[in-house]
């Protein structure tokens, strides 16, 4: 389908620290060269493109890729990476003056000459576009995804519950991710503390905990002496894999989250996801009926909480499969954004 297109995606840097965007990039560079797209990714602000037809993919805003997508005159898209996101101009509302001062005069003129902005999920799109004014562009939700899951499933599996075994025989609720207040587990664990609690539950918080802080310190505070909560610390490859095909569910309680590259996991997988309806992924789980969603905050979460306690069956698991691979899957980004390319005008 790709075949003959030429794609050069900008990004700020290359450093696997930034995070989150530059994994996303790379997976959907992969894919687009697998569907047949001459693809690649650069981080240098004076890159050049091979062609007039070449086509530029900007990655996040108010820094030099957009400037640099309009400056070298060929097709362009833009991707905003969440940073449209209302919840940045109530939390920073002086940093949001100051990019609404940069909006009028460069970060606008860059998205309406956009060819279109493409927005991972509806819910992105919805917020995005009320952000800043003027708000006039052509906006496209064209998802982001990850790949299929890798490894083999009983080894995974079994590598987990070696280095866990009290998760064995156990309903697991999984909260995967960084410990930022953001993310909202102090709501997660006052709601786990409150339910009706039952046998053989366990709260599995897998996130990185190498650098103590206070919030951290908090955190655990609240569940000390619980043995029904076990903190993992930092998982990855295989044992990643092996807690989310070993848990019951995962939940992902935060204020803000663009897309959520965890949810798109768990449903790789078959694993129904609870989340509030601050992670932008919340209208495609439920539309697909692969999980729930709630209001944000301790009221919701406790919602979220006691409605796994009473999951049964397996119909969440097949929807949230079958959302994958047809919402949630890299190959449909790149296919979409490939539709978008193969247009002659637009």
């Amino acid at each position: 389908m790709g075949r003959g297109i030429e794609v050069l995606h900008l990004v700020h840097s290359l450093d696997p620290k930034t995070g989150g965007v530059l994994s996303a990039v790379e997976r959907l560079n992969e894919s687009l060269n697998q569907a047949g797209a001459e693809s690649r990714i650069s981080d240098d602000p004076q890159c050049r493109s091979t062609n007039e037809n070449q086509w530029i993919i900007a990655h996040g805003l108010w820094q030099w890729p957009g400037r640099r997508a309009r400056q070298l005159g060929n097709p362009y898209l833009v991707y905003p990476h969440g940073m449209l996101d209302p919840w940045f101009k109530k939390t920073y509302p002086f940093k949001h003056i100051k990019k609404q001062l940069y909006w009028w005069t460069t970060q606008f003129k860059i998205l309406r000459g956009a060819r279109a902005v493409c927005f991972t999920t509806i819910e992105e799109e919805l917020l995005g576009k009320n952000t800043f004014f003027p708000n006039h562009f052509r906006a496209v939700v064209t998802g982001l995804g990850v790949g299929s899951p890798p490894g083999d499933e009983e080894d995974q599996i079994r590598k987990f519950l070696q280095r866990f075994p009290q998760a064995r025989n156990r309903k697991i609720l999984i909260y995967l991710g960084r410990f930022h207040p953001k993310k909202g587990v102090d709501d997660l664990l006052h709601s786990w503390k409150n339910r009706q609690a039952k046998d053989k539950e366990l709260l599995l918080l897998a996130g990185p905990l190498e650098e103590k802080s206070s919030w951290i310190n908090y955190l655990q505070s609240l569940s000390d002496g619980d043995g029904s909560i076990l903190w993992s610390g930092m998982l990855e490859g295989d044992e990643k894999w092996g807690a989310l095909r070993t848990a019951n569910a995962m939940i992902l309680p935060s204020h803000q989250e663009n897309y959520g590259m965890v949810v798109a996991e768990a449903c790789s997988v078959g694993l129904p996801v609870y989340l509030t309806d601050k992670v932008n992924l919340w209208r495609e789980i439920v539309d697909a009926g692969a999980g729930e969603a709630q209001a944000d905050g301790l009221s919701g979460v406790q919602t979220l909480v006691n409605s796994w306690q009473s999951m049964e069956g397996t119909g969440y698991r097949l929807a949230a499969l079958k959302c994958f691979e047809e919402r949630m899957h890299v190959r449909c980004t790149s296919q979409n954004l490939l539709g978008l390319m193969g247009e002659k005008r637009l």
